[in-house]
């Protein structure tokens, strides 16, 4: 069933209906041709969703009816952040919407000594406001109750220094030939957050992995192979899911 994400002060619950604007519009009525009396499922972004029935369709909104709330969560039982260096062309696109799909939590885009991407104040904004709309997308078509967080482009320290002290911080790490993310995962025992840090084309600088290690970072390898900047940190976010119990199990 199509979902679309609403914002939660266009959803009356009291009064049983909401209000669909934005570029939703256009594509309930344009696109998928939907019509008075159709359902679709809509969701806050705060992990509440709702089965809703279309009362009335305008130029600029679409009307419904709430039918009833559904009691639904697809969202993995731990948070996951993707501090991913920049990539070139639209790998960041591909990244984020990839990423979204399989359950990230937050994505932050890093600039590193090597990234080859250089944005300026401008052009960050506008990335970062794509890469958002990217998000929401890849959220409703997955079928997710919230929409990853796309944080500010930041430096890798910013982004250390910014972490939790409780986090798993798993960095990616060409030079790392024995500890892979299970071991690493396994030792650590329960946790509530884990972040995977992915570096550029051109990998992290020896300065780069030795400041990560030193805020508690823990360098792992993938495997035998060296892979791309897009493949990495999907591969690497696969497997924290896998391990935590996210993925190719039960669910309701």
């Amino acid at each position: 069933m199509h979902r679309f994400f609403v914002k939660p002060e266009d959803i009356n619950k009291d009064e049983g209906t909401a209000v669909i604007s934005g570029e939703a519009v256009k594509h309930i009525t344009r696109v998928l041709r939907l019509i008075r009396g159709d359902n679709m499922v809509i969701a806050d972004g705060w992990g509440n969703s709702y089965l809703v029935e279309i009362s009335a369709l305008a130029k600029d909104k679409v009307l419904v009816n709430i039918v009833e709330a559904l009691q639904e969560y697809r969202e993995p039982p731990v948070k996951v952040v993707l501090a991913q260096a920049l990539a070139k062309g639209e790998k960041m696109d591909y990244i984020v919407q990839k990423c979204t799909e399989l359950g990230v939590s937050e994505i932050i885009p890093v600039v590193t000594e090597r990234t080859v991407v250089k944005l300026d104040a401008e052009k960050a904004g506008d990335k970062i406001l794509r890469w958002r709309k990217i998000a929401r997308g890849a959220a409703e078509q997955s079928r997710r109750n919230f929409i990853p967080l796309i944080r500010k482009v930041s430096g890798l320290k910013e982004v250390l220094e910014g972490k939790n002290k409780e986090t798993r911080c798993i960095f990616l790490w060409e030079q790392e030939r024995e500890q892979g993310i299970k071991e690493v995962l396994r030792k650590a025992g329960s946790t509530k957050e884990v972040m995977i840090i992915v570096g550029p084309e051109g990998g992290f600088s020896e300065v780069e992995a030795d400041l990560a290690l030193s805020w508690g970072a823990v360098p792992v390898t993938l495997g035998p192979r060296i892979l791309r900047t897009e493949t990495a940190g999907l591969a690497a976010l696969t497997i924290v899911l896998y391990e935590l119990g996210d993925l190719g199990g039960r669910y309701e």
